[in-house]
C-alpha cells in the first residue's frame, strides 16, 4: 500500500510539472504574439503594384490605385488610411516589410486638406504616417475671373481661374470640346489660369456649356454658360415647305450675321431675347445640306443635312423607316391602333388619302390611343419597325450623345398626359417622349403647326431606376448598347404609357421618316 501510494503521488507531481511547463510555453507563444501585435509600423516607401521592373517607387497615388507600402513590421497593421479614409486591408496581402492595398475613393472636396496626402497605418503599439501626393480625378469648383470674383459665363480670349482638386498637370482642358493652349497655362496648389480660346467655332454640340478638365487620371466637367460661337442643338422641321415658319434651337444666337439652310442663304430672321433660338421663314428649297449660323462669335454648321429627302427615300444608312414603297418601308403592318395615309391628292386606290395632315409629305402613320388611366398602356397598342443597322459598324462605340433618333410628327388634336416610350428589342433601355410637360408639376396641352421634327439624343435612353422608374437611371454607355452585337441592327417599339396619377387625354398623331444622324 505505501509503494502504491508514493507512485500516486510521483504521477500527480509529474502532470502538475508538465501543466506547468504547458502554461510557461503558452504564455511565451502568447507574449511573442502580443509583442508582435504591439510592434508599430513604419512605412519607409510606396512602390507601384506590378510585377519587376514596373514596381517603381512612386511619389503620388490615385483614389483605386494598387501599390505596396514598404517599411517594416507590416503584419502588425490593423488599419491604412489614405487621406483620412480607412482603405480595406488583408494581411494574406502582408509580409513583416510589405503590405499591398487598394487607395480607397476619396472624397477629395470633404478631406481636410492637412489630411488629405497622408498615409496612416495603425497597430495595437502605435500610429506612425507617411506623407505622398494623393490626386484622382479633376474636380472643377467653381469659376472666376482675375479679380477673384466667382462667374456663372466666360468669354472667348478671357483670362479665368478654374478652382477644384487634381487640377495639376492637365493634358487637355476643352471649351465646348475645343482645346485651350497649354502653354500658357500658370497652376497653383488648387486652381488653374488658363485663356479661354479666341475661336470658339466647330464646338461639340454634346458638350455645350461644358468645361472638360483632364489630366493623366480621368476627365471632369464643369457646366458654365459659355458664350461664343452658336451652337445648333435641333431645327423644329428638318424638311420644311415654302413658307413654313422654322426654329434653330440651340445657344449664343446673338447678333446673328447670316444663316444659311440646305444651300440657300436666309435674308430674314429673328433672335429670342435669350439666345437659344433663331426663327426664320423656309424659302423653296432644292437641294439637301447643312445648317450653317455665323455670329460675331464665331460659326456653327451641323453634322446632319436638312431637306435631305434622297437620303430619306432611297433608304441611307440609319434610315429605320420612310414608309414609301421601298426596302425601308419599316413599319411591320401589326402592333395596335395604326393606320397608313397617302398625302397625294391623286392616290386612288391603297393607301387611301388623307389631307388632315397636309399634302405632298409622302405616305405616313397615324397613331391612336384612347384615354388611359393612372399606369395603363403597353407595346400591346404600338409603333413598330423592323431590323435595321442605326450607325456604321466604325461608330459602334460612340457615346450616345454623338448620335440621335429623329422622326417627324403631326398633333392637331391636344396630347396632354401619357409618355411615348421608345425602345429596342433588347429592351433594357427606354427613351421618353413627353412634349406636353412644363416641369415636373406642370403640364399644357401640345399641338403642332404642321410636321414638326422630333430629335432624340440617343444618350436619352436610359434603364429603370428603382426609385424613378423607366427610362430614369442609368444612360447607354455606348450605341451598342441599344443594337444587336452581332448584327448592328435592332427593331425599334414606340408606344404609349401614363405614369402620371390622373387619366390622359386620348391622343391621335401622325409619324413619318424614323432615322439616326450623326448631330
Amino acid at each position: 500500500m505505501k509503494q502504491s501510494f508514493m507512485k500516486n503521488i510521483v504521477y500527480i507531481r509529474v502532470c502538475v510539472l508538465q501543466l506547468l511547463c504547458m502554461a510557461v510555453i503558452l504564455t511565451f507563444i502568447t507574449g511573442c504574439k502580443d509583442d508582435d501585435d504591439m510592434r508599430v509600423p513604419v512605412i519607409n516607401e510606396v512602390r507601384n503594384y506590378a510585377p519587376a521592373p514596373n514596381d517603381t517607387l512612386i511619389t503620388s497615388l490615385n483614389d483605386g490605385q494598387w501599390v505596396v507600402l514598404h517599411g517594416k513590421n507590416m503584419t502588425s497593421v490593423s488599419q491604412v488610411y489614405f487621406g483620412s479614409i480607412p482603405a480595406t486591408i488583408n494581411l494574406a496581402f502582408a509580409t513583416d516589410e510589405t503590405l499591398v492595398v487598394q487607395v480607397p475613393t476619396i472624397p477629395f472636396l470633404t478631406v481636410p486638406r492637412d489630411k488629405l496626402n497622408v498615409i496612416t497605418v495603425v497597430s495595437k503599439g502605435g500610429t506612425s504616417t507617411y506623407e505622398i501626393i494623393v490626386t484622382g480625378t479633376p474636380i472643377i469648383v467653381n469659376v472666376r475671373n482675375t479679380d477673384g470674383e466667382i462667374i456663372d459665363r466666360v468669354f472667348p480670349e478671357q483670362q479665368i481661374n478654374i478652382v477644384g482638386v487634381n487640377l495639376s498637370n492637365a493634358t487637355n482642358i476643352r471649351f465646348q470640346g475645343i482645346a485651350a493652349d497649354l502653354s500658357t497655362v500658370v497652376y497653383t496648389d488648387s486652381s488653374t489660369l488658363v485663356q479661354v480660346p479666341a475661336n470658339l467655332s466647330g464646338g461639340d454640340a454634346s458638350l455645350v456649356n461644358t468645361i472638360s478638365y483632364t489630366t493623366g487620371i480621368g476627365t471632369g466637367n464643369f457646366s458654365i454658360r459659355i458664350v461664343g460661337p452658336p451652337i445648333i442643338t435641333n431645327v423644329s422641321h428638318e424638311i420644311p415647305k415654302e413658307g413654313e415658319e422654322v426654329y434653330l434651337y440651340g445657344y449664343n444666337f446673338v447678333s446673328v450675321e447670316s444663316i444659311t439652310f440646305a444651300g440657300v442663304t436666309i435674308s430674314s430672321f429673328e433672335e429670342s431675347e435669350d439666345g437659344n433660338s433663331v426663327k426664320f421663314v423656309s424659302p423653296k428649297l432644292t437641294e439637301s445640306g447643312t445648317v450653317t449660323v455665323v455670329t460675331p462669335g464665331g460659326t456653327f454648321t451641323t453634322a446632319f443635312k436638312v431637306n435631305d429627302v434622297a437620303f430619306i427615300n432611297a433608304g441611307g444608312l440609319g434610315i429605320l423607316g420612310n414608309l414609301e414603297w421601298s426596302d425601308y418601308f419599316g413599319w411591320q403592318w401589326w402592333g395596335g391602333s395604326v393606320d397608313l395615309w397617302s398625302s397625294d391628292p391623286n392616290t386612288t386606290g391603297w393607301p387611301p388619302y388623307n389631307a388632315e395632315y397636309g399634302i405632298g409629305t409622302g405616305q405616313y402613320i397615324t397613331y391612336k390611343s384612347v384615354a388611359l388611366k393612372a399606369g395603363e398602356g403597353s407595346d400591346g397598342n404600338a409603333i413598330r419597325l423592323g431590323e435595321y443597322a442605326w450607325v456604321p459598324s466604325d461608330n459602334l462605340n460612340d457615346s450616345g450623345d454623338k448620335w440621335a433618333f429623329k422622326f417627324e410628327i403631326n398633333v392637331t388634336k391636344p396630347w396632354n398626359g401619357g409618355t411615348l416610350c421608345i425602345r429596342t428589342d433588347k429592351g433594357d433601355y427606354l427613351a421618353l417622349y413627353e412634349p406636353w410637360k412644363i416641369s415636373a408639376k406642370e403640364s399644357a396641352a401640345f399641338t403642332t403647326q404642321g410636321w414638326q421634327t422630333v430629335t432624340i439624343p440617343l444618350s436619352s435612353f436610359r434603364k429603370k431606376d428603382a426609385t424613378l422608374g423607366d427610362g430614369k437611371g442609368d444612360p447607354i454607355a455606348k450605341v451598342s448598347d441599344l443594337l444587336n452585337i452581332a448584327t448592328g441592327k435592332t427593331y425599334l417599339t414606340l408606344y404609349l404609357h401614363n405614369y402620371g396619377t390622373k387619366t390622359t387625354t386620348s391622343i391621335e398623331a401622325a409619324f413619318d421618316n424614323f432615322r439616326v444622324v450623326k448631330r
